[in-house]
């Protein structure tokens, strides 16, 4: 799993397209790594993802269950206010041949591509 944390302008909206990413096997272990700064290290996760949603002005928003559990809440929170975005890793692409149905498409597709070479 792999996410984009966005930085945040002056008046603390989100701007796309820049941030630092993060990844993970879990939600939990993208936490962490998230909050390996000099300020934030020494507080449990559930602190930190306290932390930051207090920043984004979410500080009512909660979070319960253990952190493996709240990770995942706390990561859906920041991506539904567009304040992080998933992107794929190279792994979880899967490209897969065109079925028989749509040969005419593929001749097509494949005849403007040897245009473009």
């Amino acid at each position: 799993m792999r996410i984009r944390i966005y930085e945040t302008d002056f008046e603390g909206n989100p701007v796309e397209c820049t941030g630092e990413f993060f990844s993970g096997a879990s939600a939990l272990d993208i936490v962490e790594a998230m909050r390996m700064h000099p300020f934030t290290a020494h507080l449990d996760p559930l602190a930190f993802m306290r932390q930051v949603l207090d920043k984004i002005g979410q500080k009512d928003f909660e979070l319960t269950g253990p952190p493996e559990k709240a990770a995942v809440v706390f990561l859906q929170r920041l991506t539904a206010l567009n304040f992080a975005g998933y992107e794929l890793e190279p792994d979880e692409l899967e490209i897969r041949p065109v079925s028989g149905s749509h040969n005419a498409e593929t001749e097509k597709a494949s005849q403007k591509t040897k245009i473009f070479r």
